[in-house]
């Protein structure tokens, strides 16, 4: 296990790496079909923070996106009582939905740790989550990144939103989580960071440099490794 950073137990909001917890929902309560389908249409009203967002979208295209308003969508048609129990039966993060159907999850009441985090997609990847196996496996499936060198492959979801520090400042919150995978080798990984201003475009490539940096990942081992990084 490495650890990094003064954050790893400290529970703040999922933002949209809880796509990866919506996708596996929707996909166990039968919502969710296949990587194409259901597809879905824009309505006035719905959140257009991308232009790409007013576009219909598939599975594919919301994860790859992180449509905010696929995800609503979604949180809806499974309806708060499931959610309930999805959350309490893979024991996410707090499990507090008190913020709302449709936002718990950004910047509200919602919360996890990176630790969590982590132990959250070792069981996915082991399958060892409290859901089916189809459902794992179709997330698994939008998850894919890019390949990374000597065969292994990137999964993960990146996140974003603010949060309320301790003396009352207004910080930004950065996520990437996921796993490296080469020949059923698993490497689990957390990847936050929390500053006034974050550039949200360095978090694939810093997690990549960290995995190379840390020499675990190219091993040729049986061992699983967990990297939390700050």
């Amino acid at each position: 296990m490495h650890e990094l950073g003064p954050h790893i137990h400290e529970r703040v909001t999922p933002c949209s790496t809880f796509k990866i917890v919506l996708s596996l929902m929707g996909y166990d309560a039968g919502i969710l079909k296949d990587e194409k389908t259901p597809i879905w249409f824009f309505q006035e009203g719905y959140d257009d923070f991308l232009t790409s967002w007013k576009e219909p979208q598939s599975p594919h295209s919301w994860m790859k996106s992180s449509c905010v308003w696929y995800s609503r969508v979604l949180a809806t048609k499974l309806e708060i009582e499931n959610i309930h129990h999805y959350l309490a039966m893979l024991e996410y993060g707090n499990q507090d939905m008190s913020g709302g159907l449709t936002k718990a999850w950004i910047s509200s009441s919602l919360k996890i740790s990176p630790k969590e985090q982590v132990d959250f997609i070792q069981k996915m990847v082991q399958e060892k989550l409290s859901i089916s196996n189809s459902a794992m496996q179709m997330t698994k499936v939008l998850l894919f990144v890019s390949e990374l060198p000597e065969g292994w492959k990137l999964f993960g979801k990146t996140g974003w939103g603010s949060i309320i520090e301790q003396n009352q400042k207004i910080s930004e919150v950065g996520w990437f989580i996921g796993w490296a995978e080469k020949d059923q080798i698993f490497f689990p990984f957390a990847y936050s960071i929390r500053d006034e201003k974050i550039n949200l475009a360095q978090r694939i490539p810093r997690v990549k440099q960290l995995l190379a940096e840390s020499n675990a990942v190219y091993k040729s081992n049986k061992d699983t490794a967990l990297h939390i990084m700050p």
